[in-house]
């Protein structure tokens, strides 16, 4: 990998900067891209170092990450008061925030404030899928490190070599870029029931406005955290994508390749406009969850105004 020789050149040259935002749209590339200039900076190849970092208890090493909407105020806190301490085992003290769009405003003014005026020897590593979600003071307070976008079709060959089919591959190479969190989705086939969920979501949207909004309790017992709505909602988001390409007839790689032949009946059925509608509506309902507004007032309204 081009960037592990990149940081080496770095280590070598003693040229670190105090903080790197990493963005791209693989979180799985950035958080190995991560750990390993962490690794390097803090061990010097010593292995029982690395098993530290790798294992998250090397004393001068922080790794937050969240499986919610937002990161802690805590977690930012506790941050802070580690990485204002002394290297306990290395010369350097290095943390890395995972998301770090997850940050509140008032989480990234704190560690905007630790950016200005770092502790001596102190590396952030920050990554981030969502670049323009985050404070444009963070930004010039890092070198950035863009990681290039792997070709969706290269992606989709790597998750059905990992044992995925092909139509749950290419709806997956929709909704998330990180293949650690592809993976983790097929696992027990959740990810197969909520593919299912969404397209029978998709349909009653547009055929019977009565019985979708009846069929939101079950996509609600489907997806019943703040994360997994946000993942209904993009796949929602992908299936309208494919009714637009099918009424327009743009060939590009589709999302539900599997019901090609019914996506284009329906398209029949449908204006651009309403179409563009749909997408603008589920648009806005994601946004919504994104402010913890209720689920399911914000799914009742998508609904509702998708036959607007």
């Amino acid at each position: 990998m081009q960037l592990t020789k990149e940081i080496d050149h770095l280590l070598s040259a003693q040229q670190l900067s105090h903080a790197y935002l990493f963005e791209g749209d693989n979180m799985f590339e950035m958080k190995s891209t991560a750990l390993y200039f962490a690794e390097q900076i803090l061990c010097e190849s010593e292995q029982s170092c690395v098993v530290k970092v790798q294992n998250f208890n090397h004393p001068d090493f922080v790794y937050i990450q969240s499986d919610e909407t937002t990161i802690k105020k805590q977690q930012i806190e506790e941050l802070l008061r580690k990485m204002n301490q002394k290297p306990i085992e290395s010369q350097y003290k290095v943390y890395i925030i995972e998301a770090f769009d997850k940050l509140t405003v008032q989480g990234e003014n704190s560690i905007l404030k630790f950016l200005e005026e770092p502790p001596p020897n102190t590396i952030a590593l920050l990554l981030t899928t969502k670049k323009d979600q985050i404070l444009p003071t963070i930004h010039s307070r890092c070198q950035l490190v863009h990681f290039k976008p792997a070709s969706k079709e290269n992606y989709i060959e790597e998750l059905k070599l990992s044992g995925i089919s092909s139509a749950i591959a290419h709806t997956l190479s929709f909704v998330t870029s990180d293949k650690e969190e592809a993976l983790a989705l097929t696992e027990e086939q959740f990810f197969v029931q909520l593919r299912k969920t969404v397209t029978k979501l998709a349909e009653l949207m547009v055929k019977d406005t009565q019985m979708a909004m009846i069929f939101l309790i079950d996509c609600i017992k489907v997806s019943n955290t703040r994360p997994l709505q946000q993942l209904l909602l993009n796949s929602l988001n992908a299936y309208f994508q494919d009714l637009l390409h099918a009424k327009i007839q743009i060939d590009t790689i589709k999302a539900y390749p599997d019901l090609e032949v019914e996506i284009k009946e329906i398209s029949q059925y449908l204006s651009l406009n309403d179409i563009s509608n749909y997408i603008q509506v589920i648009t806005e309902a994601n946004r919504k969850l994104a402010q913890n507004v209720n689920a399911t007032l914000v799914l009742e309204q998508m609904v509702i105004n998708g036959k607007r």
